[in-house]
């Protein structure tokens, strides 16, 4: 399983969510975090939405966005990604696979997920979540490594992160490494406004990923709400780097914007 997908909140994209620009007439958009944001959309494809920060414009990729919920005569339209149908649930398949999985009904689950495939194929969560039962049925995981797993993820999603918490601690008592829990552990302090806590869990994820630009970004985030600008703006600058480096320009661009939004300093140029 790559240790990059089973993580159900945005990462790099969840940084914007310091500030946001509030807009009566903006577009609600739903993250699969739970956060919503208020802002006004200028510019979408089938990958990613454009947004207006402050004066700034950001990026989002789609594949963290739940639905968009846009202002129109005679009712709201939400949108989901990639589909052009309204009303519609994205990831409903993936929440009831979770529910079956964290019940312990892994072949209910198994078929939820395939399901959600054929429904939406850009969900990368569910081939993840795919790859974790078939470890439970080669004996590559026990069935209580399964089971934690699958109920912190559902109570995540769900955000219910006090309940989430003691699955994703016992995942690490198991596998100290993995990077899943480590990184969902963060995000359930973060959450909690506990950020010193989702602190520690980033830096964990940094110690074995020490180049990883999306966790250096979170991280960032977490220090500046925790009032440690020095550590907040350096953590930015050092995720804006690896960006670059990764020449993922959208995502260096969007650090680029918080950057200047925040600190408002041209010596981090």
């Amino acid at each position: 399983m790559k240790v990059s997908q089973l993580m159900l909140m945005p990462i790099f994209l969840a940084i914007s969510c310091v500030f946001v620009c509030l807009n009566a007439q903006a577009e609600t958009i739903y993250l699969k975090s739970g956060k919503v944001l208020e802002a006004s959309i200028l510019e979408e494809n089938e990958d990613y939405i454009k947004i207006d920060f402050n004066g700034n414009p950001l990026y989002y990729q789609k594949k963290y966005i739940s639905s968009i919920e846009k202002p129109a005569a005679g009712g709201d339209n939400f949108v989901k990604p990639g589909s052009q149908a309204a009303g519609s649930v994205p990831e409903d398949y993936f929440r009831k696979g979770l529910k079956a999985a964290a019940n312990g009904d892994f072949l209910l689950a198994r078929q939820e997920f395939r399901r959600g495939i054929l429904d939406n194929g850009n969900d990368y969560n569910i081939p993840a979540a795919l790859s974790l039962l078939d470890d439970f049925d080669s004996g590559k995981a026990g069935r209580a490594y399964v089971l934690d797993m699958f109920n912190g993820l559902f109570n995540l999603l769900n955000n219910e992160y006090k309940q989430a918490i003691p699955y994703f601690r016992r995942v690490l008592e198991i596998k100290p490494d993995n990077m899943d829990a480590l990184y969902n552990l963060g995000v359930c302090y973060y959450s909690l406004d506990d950020f010193k806590q989702a602190i520690v869990s980033f830096k964990s994820i940094l110690d074995i990923r020490p180049e990883d630009p999306e966790v250096y970004g979170l991280l960032g985030n977490a220090y500046y709400l925790s009032g440690q600008t020095r550590e907040a703006k350096e953590s930015f600058v050092l995720a804006r780097e690896l960006f670059r480096k990764a020449l993922d320009t959208a995502s260096a661009n969007e650090i680029d914007a918080l950057l200047s939004g925040l600190f408002k300093d041209p010596a981090h140029v």
